[in-house]
């Protein structure tokens, strides 16, 4: 006897396939087309060193109308981040109720830390093409002292 979760998932799949034969004009758009103005990210270690990594508990005390996480928390304080990259930075509006009917809204900056995942890449790959740098430097500096020895 199949179990309900077996029978629900064979039914979506049997459902998304008949339904996936119906689609005459499916279009596969490549990502180069869907963007714009690409451009190689360059320089960013520099500036990534500039954003100070932060551990803290949010002021649930406090904002108790803003619903925040309990407890200890890992990220960045955001006009720090904005400081250093703008693009990262976005207000989140957030309403809650004050007194009865009433409603207010606060306002907070937050990081958008998923696109923070890009500049990661490109400043490890800048890392990484200066340790192979240093790398190929310290081996003509050993051959360089081998054939002095002698």
């Amino acid at each position: 006897m199949k179990s309900f979760n077996t029978y629900i998932r064979q039914s979506f799949l049997l459902a998304v396939f008949v339904w996936g034969t119906h689609i005459v004009n499916a279009q596969d758009i490549p990502d180069t087309e869907v963007k714009k103005n690409i451009a190689a990210m360059e320089d960013q270690l520099q500036k990534l060193m500039q954003l100070q990594p932060k551990k803290y508990e949010y002021n649930i005390n406090s904002f108790k109308y803003l619903k925040l996480q309990k407890g200890k928390q890992y990220g960045f304080i955001a006009e720090e981040v904005e400081a250093v990259f703008p693009e990262l930075v976005k207000e989140k509006t957030i309403s809650y109720m004050y007194g009865k009917n009433a409603y207010r809204n606060a306002t907070i900056k937050v990081v958008d830390e998923d696109r923070l995942i890009p500049v990661l890449v490109a400043a490890l790959k800048e890392q990484q093409g200066e340790i192979e740098k240093l790398k190929s430097e310290l081996q003509d500096l050993k051959k360089g002292a081998v054939s002095f020895n002698y």
